[in-house]
């Protein structure tokens, strides 16, 4: 039986999904600095609750109040949301303090999975949103760890939270992988890419869905704009 779909309220992208994320699993953002992996969380957030699915957004790039302030400035109100108890804001630095003051030497993926399952229980979330999910691994020094850790960390989420999940990743130009970790190789159902490329004398922002469990999908780059009110366009719907 074919899994219901998941709107990233993404105007393009959704049609090239054939309606959206299949539900209740995880997907990778990947993406060079810049190439709209906060907005691309924000917007399939704020889509969840404009369709009854309340969310909860972990942040570690910025702080939460920055995250609402950028939201602000491409005209999304994430405010009243909170306020309203259909979004949760969190700073993920309570994770690396465990690490920090000597708890433990590393960040437990069973102490991050009873927290957030406390905080998506109190506010019935569907939607999660790690951004970004590298720090989380970077205190790892093998990877061996590393891919044990987000083994743990994606099997209990898609098994424990019933949310469907979006994890960004930093790359370097040219990578389209977790800092060279190749997390996108297995575990998560889905991997979209988002990159700069250099036209002329300008650079155009491309994305590419490059995998997809459970849906045929066009191994086409497209070029996108982030547009006030709109968020990610993907043309031709600019």
């Amino acid at each position: 039986m074919a899994r219901e779909r998941v709107a990233t309220g993404i105007e393009g992208l959704d049609e090239m999904l054939k309606g959206g994320l299949p539900q209740g699993k995880s997907y990778l953002i990947s993406g060079e600095p810049g190439t709209g992996k906060t907005t691309f969380s924000a917007q399939y957030i704020l889509q969840g609750i404009r369709n009854g699915e309340n969310g909860v957004f972990i942040s570690i790039d910025e702080k939460p109040t920055h995250v609402v302030e950028d939201a602000e400035s491409l005209g999304w109100d994430l405010r009243t949301p909170v306020e309203e108890g259909k979004l949760t804001l969190l700073d993920v630095s309570p994770y690396f303090n465990w690490v920090r003051y000597g708890k433990t030497n590393t960040i437990d993926t069973n102490e991050v999975i009873q927290d957030l399952s406390k905080q998506i229980r109190r506010i019935n979330a569907k939607r999660l949103v790690f951004d970004s999910v590298v720090p989380l691994v970077l205190h790892r020094e093998r990877v061996h760890d590393v891919q044990e850790f987000i083994r743990n960390l994606v099997f209990s989420i898609d098994d424990n939270l019933g949310c469907t999940t979006l994890m960004t990743s930093h790359v370097w130009p040219g990578q389209l992988g977790l800092a060279g970790v190749g997390i996108e190789e297995y575990l998560v159902s889905g991997i979209i890419g988002l990159r700069l490329e250099k036209t002329g004398n300008k650079f155009e922002r491309k994305i590419f869905v490059r995998k997809m469990r459970g849906t045929p999908i066009d191994l086409s780059e497209h070029t996108f704009e982030i547009m006030h009110d709109r968020g990610i366009v993907i043309r031709p719907y600019v």
